[in-house]
């Protein structure tokens, strides 16, 4: 019989943990935010000068940051995600004043480094980073364009962190752990690491449990250290034990990420908040003794929530240039006959949401997919949220980064539609999400540079203004070769030899059409002319209307309420 690897979390991070040390946090459906909470609790006050690596460092993580604990930050997104992206005071500051280092990759080419270190390459090709930013920051050391016979790729070195820490659903005393679905970077970063995994879980169980589930991604125990029972580990975030019988799960805890981001904006509430939730509890367990079994019972409360839409109002300025993303998408989908269509989250998930149960209704074989490990989601009404917990059962295949990024986006043997949102973008279609216009940091890449790098077709999706379309974007987080069209809330910008044009607009209550593309055109930052088959964009279809606010009842992202 194995020997047990089971211990209170306190004592394996004491044991595990050390300063200086280069930590992991795995990216799945779980996130092992108990044990980020613990490492606070243990080095609070010290300056342990952690490098922390992270596909996504959301929303409780960032109190490493502001407690001091993190000298260098390697990530390919760093910021709030919930429901809707932005970016984290507390790390901006941090980022400012030089007291954290940020290193800016995507979710495939850091997926793809801890896969060679897993599989002992010095290297591993991709179709990502070339023509960004990205790439001139990590050329000639990690970031390689290499290849035979005048063929070049794009290669990315092995990335080798200490220890990672994981969240999963389950694991044996011996160290077998059964991942959350989507499974986002699977084993890899854990096979990768010099010192193996902390792996925390929701439940115990024993050998028996999981042989009959050994079909389902797993962490091998020879690469865990300690395996550490933490029940709503992943907290404030959600968890879908999908397929497995035995294990509870949870939804996203909404208030408390509200309370974190409302605190983060100042300091010294980021302190308050930090005694009250992590400092000043003593272990996981008073932590959820505060949260209190009311509120951890509402989370186990895992129910479709459905709002009937209203359509008594017209679409308003969001709602139209969602649903005139959706008819460019649709479109094109239809021409070229896309397979899959991946986007980004905000105003373009939705966009693609609407785009693909329009055309699957119709009989088209059209999927949806999302970067974590989400392949044929058929999204549910009532909570816009792009990795939302009750997406999870609908998919065809529940799987990881490497199959959607690295295969179905890139491979040759699939067709795919990226859809985008922007926080600027260029006269040649490069997207960033990266710096602001003052230099400091945003939030970076997540997928969209892995996506728009090797998508067939990509369609971005921006608020119209001189400020978000520029003449040259600060900072290349996605080349824009293959944007091939921009939908604003004003109008549609496709490229035509090169260049975008107008080719259809958002009629104004009041002005007339020669006013209207006036005043489009110089509200965009970069020379744009007006196509001669520029046309009035037509009125949103009402079913798409009634399919998006079912998607987004509470208006996450699509602002007021129709007056």
């Amino acid at each position: 019989m194995s020997e047990s690897k089971v211990l209170p979390l306190a004592e394996a991070v004491a044991k595990f943990v050390q300063p200086g040390a280069f930590l992991h946090l795995a990216y799945n459906g779980g996130r092992p935010n108990a044990a980020v909470a613990e490492i606070i609790r243990q080095f609070a006050g010290t300056d342990p000068g952690f490098r922390i690596s992270a596909h996504g460092f959301v929303n409780t993580q960032h109190a490493l940051v502001a407690a001091g604990l993190v000298k260098k930050l390697t990530v390919a997104y760093a910021g709030e995600n919930f429901p809707s992206p932005r970016p984290n005071p507390a790390l901006q500051r941090a980022s400012a004043d030089g007291s954290v280092e940020i290193e800016n990759w995507s979710i495939w080419t850091l997926t793809a480094r801890l896969m060679a270190q897993a599989l002992g390459v010095p290297f591993l090709p991709v179709r990502s980073l070339a023509g960004s930013t990205m790439a001139q920051e990590h050329g000639g050391r990690d970031y390689h364009e290499v290849g035979p016979d005048g063929a070049v790729s794009p290669v990315v070195t092995a990335l080798r962190p200490d220890l990672v820490l994981l969240h999963g659903l389950a694991a044996d005393p011996a160290g077998n752990v059964i991942l959350a679905p989507p499974y986002g970077e699977g084993a890899w970063g854990s096979l990768a690491a010099r010192d193996g995994v902390l792996a925390c879980v929701e439940e115990i169980v024993d050998d028996s449990f999981i042989r009959r589930h050994n079909s389902l991604p797993m962490i091998p125990a020879h690469a865990v250290r300690a395996v550490c029972r933490t029940p709503f580990g992943s907290h404030p975030y959600g968890l879908q034990p999908v397929g497995l019988e035995g294990v509870a799960g949870y939804i996203e805890d909404a208030d408390f990420m509200d309370e974190l981001r409302a605190a983060a904006a100042d300091p010294e509430e980021l302190a308050r908040w930090t005694k009250k939730w992590i400092t000043g509890v003593r272990d996981h367990d008073e932590f959820l003794a505060r949260l209190g079994e009311e509120r951890l019972r509402r989370l186990r409360e895992v129910k479709p929530v459905v709002w009937p839409p209203s359509l008594a109002t017209g679409p308003t300025v969001e709602e139209r240039m969602t649903l005139t993303a959706a008819r460019i998408v649709g479109d094109r989908i239809t021409v070229a006959g896309h397979d899959v269509a991946l986007a980004g989250i905000g105003f373009a998930h939705l966009a693609a949401w609407v785009a693909v149960a329009r055309l699957r209704s119709a009989g088209s074989p059209v999927q949806l997919a999302a970067e974590l490990g989400m392949s044929g989601f058929e999204p549910q009404p009532g909570d816009p949220y792009l990795f939302a917990g009750r997406n999870l059962p609908t998919c065809l295949q529940l799987t990881d980064v490497m199959t959607v990024l690295g295969r179905d986006m890139a491979g040759p043997g699939t067709s795919s539609i990226a859809v985008l949102g922007a926080g600027q973008i260029d006269a040649e279609g490069n997207i960033n999400s990266t710096v602001g216009a003052d230099g400091g940091f945003l939030v970076g890449s997540g997928g969209a540079n892995d996506v728009a790098s090797a998508a067939d077709d990509v369609v971005a999706v921006v608020k119209h203004s001189p400020r978000r379309l520029v003449e040259a974007v600060p900072y290349v987080t996605v080349p824009g070769r293959r944007v091939s069209a921009i939908v604003t809330s004003e109008a549609v910008l496709e490229r035509r030899d090169g260049r975008y044009e107008i080719t259809s607009y958002v009629e104004v209550a009041g002005s007339d059409r020669d006013t209207t593309l006036r005043r489009i055109v110089e509200r965009t930052g970069f020379p744009v002319s007006v196509a001669a088959d520029c046309r009035a964009e037509p009125l949103p279809d009402a079913a798409d209307l009634e399919r998006l606010r079912a998607y987004d009842p509470q208006r996450v992202f699509l602002g007021s309420v129709p007056a």
